[in-house]
C-alpha cells in the first residue's frame, strides 16, 4: 500500500499543492494524511500517529520533500531507520535521487557494520544539506519579497498593507476553488486573477508564499 503525508508548519500555510500532487499520483482521502504542525519534532502530530497505525510491512510513505517529515536531520534519519526496521519505505518526490539509496541500504540492508556506520554519517549529511537548503530557499524568498517591497516604496509605490493586502485577502477566499477541477465551484487561474484583480505572476507569488 502506498500512503502520502503532507505537512506545513502553521495554520496560515497552505497544504493544497502537496495534496493536489498526491492526488495526481493516485492518492485519495483514505491514503493521504495531512496536518498543520511544526516539524521541530514528531510530538503531538495526530495525522502522523494515525499514519503510523496504518502502515504495514512493504508499505510506502510518499512525501514531497523529506523536510515534510521534520526539520531535525537526526530525528528524520532515526525515523527512516525505524520505519526501515518495519520494512516500511519512505520516498521523496523532490529528492528522488535518495529513494534507491534508502531502499538499498535501509530496507535491503546491503551493508556490513562499518558500512552501516558510514551510511548513517552520509545520510545525516545529505539530510542536513537538504534541510538547510530548503530553509535557505524559504529565507531567500522572504528576503526577495521584502526587497521588492522596499524598492516599490522607494519609487513611491506604497504596496505594503494597501494593494497587496487586499489581493491576499481575496486570494485566501478564491485560491481553494482553483485546486480541484471536480469541485462544482472550480474556477481557472485566469478567472481567479480577474476576481482578485491581480496579475498571474502576482497570483503565483501568493501561491508560493502560502505553501512555504
Amino acid at each position: 500500500m502506498k500512503y502520502y503525508y503532507a505537512r506545513v508548519s502553521t495554520a496560515k500555510q497552505n497544504l493544497a499543492r502537496q495534496i493536489e500532487l498526491f492526488k495526481e499520483l493516485g492518492g485519495n482521502k483514505r491514503t493521504i494524511f495531512e496536518e498543520k504542525k511544526s516539524g521541530a519534532n514528531f510530538e503531538n502530530r495526530e495525522a502522523w500517529d494515525e499514519l503510523m497505525d496504518c502502515v504495514r510491512s512493504n508499505d510506502i510513505i510518499v512525501v514531497k520533500n523529506l523536510d515534510r517529515l521534520g526539520r531535525n536531520a537526526k530525528e528524520v534519519r532515526e525515523c527512516l531507520v525505524d520505519l526501515a526496521d518495519k520494512r516500511v519505505r519512505v520516498e521523496s518526490i523532490d529528492q528522488e535521487y535518495l529513494n534507491e539509496f534508502l531502499k538499498t541500504k535501509l530496507i535491503d540492508k546491503t551493508a556490513d557494520s562499518l558500512a552501516e556506520a558510514m551510511l548513517n554519517a552520509m545520510l545525516d549529511t545529505m539530510l542536513e544539506v537538504d534541510l538547510l537548503r530548503a530553509e535557505w530557499e524559504r529565507k531567500e524568498l522572504r528576503r526577495r519579497q521584502q526587497e521588492g517591497i522596499e524598492r516599490a516604496k522607494a519609487r513611491g509605490q506604497h504596496l505594503g498593507r494597501n494593494k497587496e493586502e487586499k489581493y491576499r485577502e481575496k486570494f485566501k477566499e478564491i485560491y481553494p476553488l482553483t485546486r480541484n477541477k471536480d469541485n462544482p465551484e472550480y474556477i481557472s487561474v485566469t478567472k481567479a486573477c480577474k476576481e482578485i484583480g491581480c496579475s498571474r505572476p502576482m497570483f503565483y507569488k501568493m501561491e508560493k508564499e502560502a505553501e512555504c
